[in-house]
């Protein structure tokens, strides 16, 4: 008799739509493909509506979760309570095998990891950026978070740089936090052939209303101070003056939308940039474009709009923030510019649209490096993960009869 598949949970607090939110749907979406039944939670809001359509056509079940990080009157602890209960509702009406929460930033889904640690479920936290913070964490907290760590628990980092300021952060030993680097979908970033990078090239150019000889510098990433695009602003005129067939465009949506609009107008470069929100042809757009600038100020790894441009084979401007480095080494895969550095950026933009043929090369380099960091490999790390945890315990069910004392009449 064939066993029924190993139930899989996705707990994330997103409200908008970005790279986290992305990589939940390509982890449960390989998931699904590699037979888990796979289920997400997270908040049903106007942000996230088109989220969770996505999650139900790649045959992922969604259950809204209310856990976003508010800033309600609650006080200290007290402001977690009602996410911990929730999120212990819907553990114990799933009853799933294994848990996997994505964490934008270290602070977050505090309750619903307290959660999983109560009915010992076993649990995959996924810290994404982890900034390097001076203030220590509270040491109630720390003592709580290692003693969910001892319950069918595995820690994941997306870089070394994340791993190290974790370990700091939490007192945890570096070998206790795994590393899983970002993947690109390798078949959706593949490269095309001069002739199909020219149709997408053509479609995108009609869709703005620009010529030919435009040449296309493209930024993927959140309109969040986070990701830098006011580095990138003040460099933009003097990059007009001497490119004058450049243009700019923007792909991602945020809560700096209004500001960087105003601060465009200011400096008069609102018509050389585009701000086309989210997209889902991000792939298309990378093909179509000549550069690639990524001005972030923090990451917790590579990103994935790094890990997608190094597998389009599109040459990369990048800040040194956080795990980059470890990924794109200067004037070998790409140029890397010093963090916040608007004068360092413009060089390095200048540079770049002089030397073509140097840029064409580093981007070949990073489009070998990029086979390191597929989409393949990643899921492959966490399905590895998952079935050694679940394998570590009895099944949920069992596991949580006594709590839900399920056997009484």
């Amino acid at each position: 008799m064939e066993s029924s598949p190993k139930k899989l949970l996705m707990i994330f607090p997103s409200t908008l739509r970005g790279g986290v939110e992305q990589y939940n749907l390509t982890v449960s979406g390989g998931a699904v493909k590699h037979g888990w039944d796979v289920h997400a939670a997270f908040p049903n809001v106007h942000g996230t509506a088109s989220l969770i359509q996505d999650f139900v056509e790649s045959g992922v079940t969604y259950h809204p979760l209310s856990i976003a990080e508010d800033r309600n009157w609650l006080p200290g602890i007290a402001r977690h309570v009602p996410r911990f209960f929730r999120t212990l509702r819907l553990l114990m009406t799933l009853k799933p095998d294994v848990v996997q929460i994505t964490l934008p930033a270290p602070e977050y889904c505090f309750a619903s990891i307290l959660a999983c640690g109560l009915l010992k479920i076993p649990t995959v936290v996924r810290f994404g950026l982890v900034l390097p913070l001076e203030i220590p964490v509270n040491q109630w907290r720390v003592k709580l978070y290692n003693w969910v760590r001892t319950r069918q628990q595995q820690w994941v980092v997306i870089s070394q740089n994340n791993r190290r300021l974790l370990s700091n952060l939490f007192q945890i030993p570096e070998s206790e936090l795994t590393c899983i680097y970002n993947g690109a979908n390798s078949d959706a970033s593949l490269p095309l052939t001069a002739a199909q990078q020219q149709t997408c090239r053509r479609q995108i150019l009609d869709e703005l209303t620009l010529p030919d000889t435009t040449k296309l510098l493209i930024t993927v990433g959140r309109l969040n101070f986070q990701k830098g695009h006011c580095d990138l602003i003040p460099a933009i005129s003097h990059i007009i003056r001497d490119f004058p067939d450049v243009r700019f465009i923007w792909v991602g949506d945020g809560d700096l939308r209004g500001t960087l609009e105003s601060q465009l107008n200011e400096y008069q470069v609102t018509d050389k940039v585009f701000l086309l929100g989210y997209r889902s042809d991000v792939s298309q757009l990378l093909q179509a474009s000549d550069l690639f600038i990524f001005p972030t100020h923090f990451e917790g790894g590579q990103s994935f709009a790094i890990a997608e441009a190094m597998a389009s084979g599109l040459p990369i401007i990048t800040s040194n923030a956080s795990g980059i480095p470890e990924v794109i080494h200067h004037q070998i895969h790409g140029l890397v510019f010093r963090t916040g550095d608007s004068c360092d950026l413009l060089e390095s933009v200048r540079w770049a649209l002089k030397h073509p043929d140097e840029m064409k090369q580093m981007a070949n380099n990073a489009c070998d490096r990029a086979q390191d960091f597929t989409e393949e490999k990643m899921l492959q790390n966490y399905i590895e993960i998952w079935q050694n945890l679940c394998r570590a315990v009895p099944s949920s069910a069992q596991t949580l009869s006594p709590l839900l004392n399920t056997d009484r009449a």
